[in-house]
C-alpha cells in the first residue's frame, strides 16, 4: 500500500511564501506613500552609515549658514553706521576746507554744528542689535561710549570735556597770556625762556638774516631758553629775526620780527641809538607777538591737545591737568572714575577686527569686530569736540584768528589723504566689506555643496516611485496567482480520488 505524506500537499510552504510576499507588498505600499525607502535606520542596512555621514555634513553646513545669516545682519548694520559716520566726516571736512567765512553767523553756527555732529557720532557708536553693542570689540553687553551730554558736561564731581579743555587752556596760556614763556631784557640781550616743561609753547629754534644779530638756539635748563643779542654795528632796516615754536598739539608756528628805523608797527622792532635800546624795542615787540600767538593759534592748539588727552586711544587712561596753579611739577595726571568722565568702556585691542570672529565654513573664519577707540573714530571725535566747546564772540578781537586757526586744523586732521591709514573710517569700511564678501562667497559654496549632498542623500533615502509601482503591480499579480493556487489546493482531498 502506498503511503501519502504532507509533502504532497505543501500548503504550509505556500502560505509562508504568501505571507512574505504580503509583507513585501505592505512595505512597498509604505514606501510609495512616504517616498522613503526605510522608516528606521535599521531598515537601511549598510546604507545607514553613509546616510548618517551625509546628514552630519549637511547639518554642519546648515549651522554655518545660520552663522553667516547672523554675521551678515550685523555687517549690514555696521555698514549703515559707517556710511553715516563717513558722511559726517565729509560734511565736517567740507566746512573746514571752505572755511565758511569769518563772519558772526559762522562764529555761532560752527560750534553748534560740531556739537550736533559730536552728539550723533557718539550715539551711533552705541548702536546695538538686540542688546548686543557693535563698537566695543568683544565687550558687547554694555555701551562702549558714555553719553554725549555726560562727556561734555560731566556728572557730579566727574569732570567732562568742557572742564578739562578749560583747565588745559589756563595751563597752556599762563597768567600773563604768554603761553608759559617769559621775555626778559638785560642790556643788549633779550632772553626768551620756557616756564613749564609740560604746558604752553615750546621753543624749537631761532635764526636771523642779519650778521649783526647774534642768536643762540634753545638750550640750557630745564626749561630751555634762547637769546637774541644786538651789538655794533646795529642791524639794518629789513633785517629779520625768526623764532619758531611747537604748540601743544605738536604743530609748528613762527614769529618773524623785522627791524625798522621808523615807528614800529605790528611785527616790527625799532633800531635804536645803540644796542641796548634796540634790544629793549625788540623785547617789547617779541612780548607782544608771543602774547598774540598764545591768545590765538596756541589756544586752538590747546583745545586739540586737551581733546587728545581726553579722547585718547585707551579710554580708561584719560589725562587731565592737575588743577591750579598748573605748575610744571605736577603737569598731567590720569583721570579716575571718581573725578573724570571716561569716554570709552569697550575693549582695547591692537587687532580690533579679530575681537569678534565667526566660523562660517570648514577652516574659514571672518573677523568683524570694531572698536570706537580706533584712530578713524578718534580723529573725528577729537576734531568735533574741540570745535564744539569753542566760543567766538564778536567782541573778542582774537575770535577771527582763532576761528581761522581751528578751521585750518580741522582741514588738516580731516583730510581725505588720511583715508589710507590703518584704522581710518575708510579702511575700517573696506575691511568690513571684505568680511561681508567672504561670507557671501562661502554661503554660495555651502548652497551648492548642500545641494550635492542632498542629491546623494536622496539617492540613499528616497524610494523611486516608478520602480516601486511596477514592483507592486508585479507582486500583486504573483499574490493573486498564489492566492488562487492555494485556494485550489485547499479544496483537494485524497478521499475524492479513492475508489
Amino acid at each position: 500500500m502506498t503511503s501519502v505524506g504532507k509533502t504532497m500537499f505543501p500548503l504550509a510552504n505556500g502560505i509562508k511564501n504568501i505571507t512574505a510576499m504580503k509583507a513585501r507588498y505592505d512595505q512597498l505600499q509604505t514606501q510609495l506613500a512616504t517616498g522613503d525607502k526605510a522608516s528606521t535606520l535599521a531598515e537601511m542596512g549598510s546604507d545607514r552609515y553613509f546616510d548618517l555621514a551625509l546628514r552630519q555634513r549637511i547639518a554642519r553646513m546648515d549651522g554655518y549658514q545660520q552663522s553667516i545669516s547672523t554675521v551678515n545682519l550685523r555687517l549690514e548694520v555696521l555698514d549703515t553706521v559707517m556710511s553715516r559716520l563717513d558722511k559726517i566726516e565729509s560734511d565736517a571736512r567740507a566746512g573746514a576746507v571752505s572755511g565758511g567765512g569769518t563772519t558772526g553767523i559762522n562764529f555761532q553756527t560752527t560750534p553748534t554744528l560740531a556739537a550736533s555732529r559730536f552728539d550723533e557720532v557718539m550715539t551711533l557708536l552705541n548702536t546695538d542689535i538686540a542688546g548686543r553693542y557693535m563698537f566695543g570689540g568683544n565687550r558687547t553687553d554694555s555701551k562702549p561710549v558714555s553719553t554725549p551730554s555726560d562727556l561734555m558736561n560731566g556728572v557730579g564731581a566727574r569732570a567732562g570735556f568742557k572742564q578739562v579743555v578749560g583747565e588745559r587752556k589756563l595751563a597752556d596760556l599762563g597768567a600773563d597770556h604768554l603761553g608759559r614763556l617769559s621775555v626778559s631784557t638785560a642790556t643788549d640781550t633779550v632772553t626768551l625762556g620756557e616756564q613749564s616743561t609740560v604746558f604752553g609753547m615750546k621753543l624749537s629754534g631761532v635764526n636771523t638774516t642779519s650778521a649783526n644779530i647774534a642768536v643762540t638756539a634753545p638750550g640750557g635748563g630745564p626749561p630751555p631758553a634762547l637769546t637774541v643779542q644786538f651789538g655794533t654795528p646795529l642791524p639794518a632796516a629789513g633785517d629779520k629775526v625768526q623764532v619758531s615754536f611747537t604748540l601743544p598739539d605738536g604743530t609748528e608756528e613762527q614769529i618773524v620780527l623785522t627791524a625798522t628805523t621808523g615807528t614800529p608797527g605790528v611785527g616790527e622792532f625799532q633800531i635804536g641809538a645803540d644796542a641796548d635800546t634796540t634790544a629793549a624795542s625788540f623785547g617789547t615787540a617779541l612780548t607782544s607777538s608771543v602774547k598774540h600767538l598764545a591768545e590765538t593759534k596756541m589756544v586752538s592748539a590747546s583745545a586739540y591737545a586737551a581733546a587728545g588727552n581726553f579722547f585718547n586711544g585707551q579710554g580708561q587712561q584719560v589725562m587731565r591737568v592737575d588743577g591750579p596753579p598748573f605748575d610744571s611739577a605736577t603737569g598731567l595726571i590720569a583721570g579716575t572714575t571718581a573725578n573724570t568722565m571716561l569716554w570709552y568702556n569697550g575693549e582695547d585691542s591692537a587687532d580690533p577686527r579679530n575681537t569678534v570672529t565667526a566660523r562660517v565654513g570648514e577652516g574659514t573664519t571672518v573677523g568683524y569686530g570694531v572698536q570706537a577707540n580706533e584712530s578713524g573714530f578718534l580723529n573725528l571725535i577729537q576734531t568735533l569736540a574741540a570745535v564744539a566747546v569753542q566760543d567766538f564772540p564778536d567782541s573778542d578781537p582774537t575770535s577771527e584768528e582763532r576761528y581761522t586757526s581751528m578751521m585750518s586744523r580741522n582741514a588738516a586732521r580731516l583730510a581725505d589723504t588720511k583715508d589710507n591709514q590703518p584704522g581710518s573710517l575708510a579702511a575700517i569700511t573696506v575691511e568690513l566689506g571684505l568680511a561681508q564678501s567672504t561670507t557671501g562667497a562661502v554661503a554660495e559654496r555651502h548652497t551648492a555643496h548642500s545641494a550635492q549632498l542632498g542629491n546623494m542623500l536622496e539617492q540613499i533615502e528616497a524610494a523611486p516611485t516608478e520602480t516601486i509601482a511596477m514592483e507592486i503591480l508585479a507582486l500583486k499579480t504573483r499574490l493573486e496567482a498564489s492566492y488562487q493556487t492555494t485556494a485550489l489546493l485547499s479544496q483537494l482531498s485524497l478521499v475524492n480520488y479513492m475508489r
